[in-house]
């Protein structure tokens, strides 16, 4: 009996595959050494890693809402920072490319999806900038996943259940696309054995490492007050059209939910549920998460498109498990042009990276690093927004009312504006003259008329950040 061939749309080209993954990776590394500037959330992850030892980590880590693998993997390299003749910022960069390339690797060369679709998702926004040159934990969320289904695939019960494991330890939406993909192996196999035991053991890690120790914490990082309604609306928008079609409609978490971007969200829903319709157990998979996802959303945390992306990953990782979905030449087609989308969106972020700072972060740390000498005391009146320039000016910058110096930051802290009779009373407590005050925009001249602007950084950049240095006599 002759077996059916596959067609170009199901084809898969190793010696492209092959092109692919050396090209992008060369990409990525180019625009990380040449032009991609750290921003708070870069820098806060080092910061931690670099400052706490292993316990003081793993106790602050429900401060970062974040599980520790990032944390922990960051570490040994920290200790680099302390030996070779080399910024810091490098060495986190390398860091972060290694699971990059391992990511990589298992995209161009282990998923068993057609190569039409991986040409599609090359410069994705999502696998190419926002989780391959931005400097972060998601980067493992996808390396996880890719190598759950890998294992999943070749029956390779321990390595899936190894996956499963630290794929609950990257993020809470790794814990949900680890629930997913464990519901399709439960499916599939009628029974609780390894892989879903491993399951269970990283959701209590993660609940022990990140649950929250106070009333409210969720809600203070919300940064917005939200109706049911706008809450509801926006969590539907921001998972589906500003996932999958990034650039279509305005950024959800910035502007909030549109119409049009309601109806591209529900046009995507009936598109996946057309395209997965063949296949009963990814396309339960597929919802399930997705179900998740909304729920988290609505319930605790809306997100920003970083977060919702991972829908994206998701939806590709599950993908090889089935061939249903490549039989039909539309399906193939609908998601190249998903790809298609998000790919124009990442060209578009590359060119930004490219042509502008992301912040005035480093040229703010460049100029203190060079010209305000170490014994001069630098206050910060936002630490939040201070992190970053302390990366880049290689010194630690002081808070008050505590008058302690610091690089990481709690998100749930409030931010506190001293007087102007504090900043003086804390220069003579350090025996000098005056200080330097770091502010994110202008002081008020009311509160801190004697407090003389000496630099501003404002020119145009990605995250519209700005600093303004002032001197401050302690006279």
């Amino acid at each position: 009996m002759m077996q059916p061939t596959e067609n170009f749309w199901q084809k898969r080209f190793p010696l492209i595959e092959t092109a692919g993954f050396v090209l992008l990776s060369l990409l990525v590394i180019y625009m990380k050494w040449e032009h991609h500037e750290l921003w708070k959330d870069e820098w806060q992850a080092w910061f931690v890693s670099r400052d706490k030892n292993l316990w003081e980590i793993l106790s602050f880590l429900h401060y970062e809402g974040h599980p520790g693998l990032w944390y922990l993997f960051l570490k040994p390299f920290t200790w680099l920072s302390h030996i070779l003749p080399v910024n810091e910022e490098y060495i986190l960069s390398f860091a972060h490319m290694t699971p990059v390339v391992v990511a990589g690797f298992l995209f161009w060369k282990k998923l068993t999806i057609p190569t039409i679709i991986k040409i599609a998702f090359a410069l994705s926004y999502f696998f190419f900038f926002e989780y391959g040159i931005v400097n972060g934990g998601y980067i493992f969320v996808i390396l996880f996943a890719f190598s759950s289904v890998y294992f999943l695939q070749k029956d390779h019960q321990k390595g899936l259940a190894w996956s499963l494991f630290l794929l609950c330890q990257t993020e809470v939406f790794g814990v949900f696309m680890a629930l997913g993909i464990g519901l399709y192996f439960y499916i599939q196999n009628k029974k609780i054995s390894t892989p879903v035991r491993y399951l269970m053991a990283g959701m209590l890690v993660f609940v022990i490492s990140v649950f929250p120790r106070e009333a409210g914490h969720i809600g203070k990082t919300q940064g917005k007050i939200y109706t049911f309604a706008d809450r509801l609306l926006t969590s539907l928008q921001g998972n589906l059209s500003n996932a999958f079609l990034p650039g279509t409609t305005q950024d959800t978490s910035t502007f909030g939910w549109s119409t049009p971007g309601l109806i591209l969200s529900v046009a995507l829903l009936v598109t996946f549920w057309y395209v997965l319709r063949r296949d009963k157990k990814i396309s339960m998979t597929f919802f399930a998460v997705l179900v998740m996802f909304l729920a988290f959303s609505l319930l605790f945390f809306v997100g920003g498109i970083r977060q919702w992306g991972l829908l994206t990953v998701f939806l590709i990782a599950i993908l090889p498990l089935t061939k249903e979905v490549f039989s039909q030449k539309i399906s193939v087609l609908i998601l190249c042009v998903i790809g298609i989308v998000q790919s124009v969106y990442g060209l578009r972020a590359m060119y930004a990276d490219m042509s502008k700072p992301f912040t005035n972060a480093r040229a703010a740390g460049l100029y203190i690093a060079e010209k305000i000498p170490e014994k001069v005391p630098i206050v910060s009146i936002n630490k939040f927004e201070a992190a970053p320039v302390t990366g880049y000016a290689k010194r630690p910058f002081y808070e008050l009312p505590s008058g302690e110096s610091f690089t990481y930051f709690k998100w749930v802290e409030k931010v506190y504006i001293p007087t102007q009779e504090e900043l003086k009373l804390f220069a003579r407590y350090k025996g000098v003259g005056g200080i330097v005050i770091i502010a994110p925009k202008k002081l008020d001249p009311g509160r801190f008329n004697e407090a003389v602007l000496g630099k501003e950084f404002t020119a145009d950049n990605i995250k519209n950040e700005n600093y303004f240095l002032y001197t401050l006599s302690a006279k």
